[in-house]
């Protein structure tokens, strides 16, 4: 083979066996640790607290940010269709816009 003009040699990397498969072991091992750990964790029950101080309050979006929270606002007779207020998820203050009431069955 010639490289820049300079005829070269082209050598072999000698290859021991054992190591390959001692590297193979080793890679197999950590493979196999690993997936234990991840069989070990579980995911949390989801415990929901059935009884809330959240009966009758709003759901709101915000209309900065648009996301959905729990309003501290709480139904009423009269038609509330909006408050302005500190948004609890982009903190700054905006037109909170009520858009259902969470009731218990």
């Amino acid at each position: 083979m010639r490289i820049n003009g300079k005829r070269r040699s082209i050598v072999a990397a000698e290859v021991d066996a054992d190591d390959i498969r001692d590297t193979i072991s080793d890679l197999a091992d950590s493979v196999g640790e690993v997936q234990d750990v991840v069989e070990e964790v579980s995911e949390d029950d989801v415990d929901i607290e059935v009884d809330n101080n959240i009966t009758n309050h709003f759901i709101a979006e915000c209309d900065s940010c648009h996301k959905v929270f729990i309003s501290a606002m709480v139904e009423t007779d009269q038609d509330v269709r909006s408050v302005t207020g500190i948004c609890p998820i982009c903190d700054k203050e905006t037109e909170q816009i009520l858009k259902w009431v969470i009731h218990e069955r």
